[in-house]
């Protein structure tokens, strides 16, 4: 079963799609459309502003988390991904880093001061 954020964001994103030049829209699978198209909400209708900048919209998370990926696998040239791949693995070694020294279990007990 598919969350209500997350078909709320599928919605965004398809309206996204519908309002974006067919070049970008054509190198997506049909296959991951149709994906999108039956997972989207019943009965969420977004309201997106398409005359602003894809940045200054007020977008869900998932909706961006979505596009990231579509960006990432379908519009994204070689060179960009490896940028993008190691910002993510230096972001996720950072995270891992603080989660181990804020759970660390010979601190965890501790008192701080």
């Amino acid at each position: 079963m598919v969350s209500v954020r997350l078909t709320e964001g599928i919605s965004e994103t398809l309206d996204i799609l519908k309002h974006m030049d067919k070049v970008y829209v054509e190198k997506i699978p049909l296959k991951f459309i149709e994906f999108l198209e039956k997972n989207k909400s019943k009965t969420y209708v977004p309201n997106i502003d398409h005359s602003k900048r894809l940045n200054e919209l007020n977008l869900k998370k998932k909706t961006k988390d979505i596009l990231f990926i579509i960006y990432m696998k379908y519009w994204c040239k070689p060179e960009e991904k490896n940028i993008y791949y190691s910002a993510l693995k230096v972001n996720q070694i950072k995270k891992e880093k603080e989660a181990r020294i804020k759970y660390n279990p010979d601190n965890i007990f501790k008192k701080q001061n």
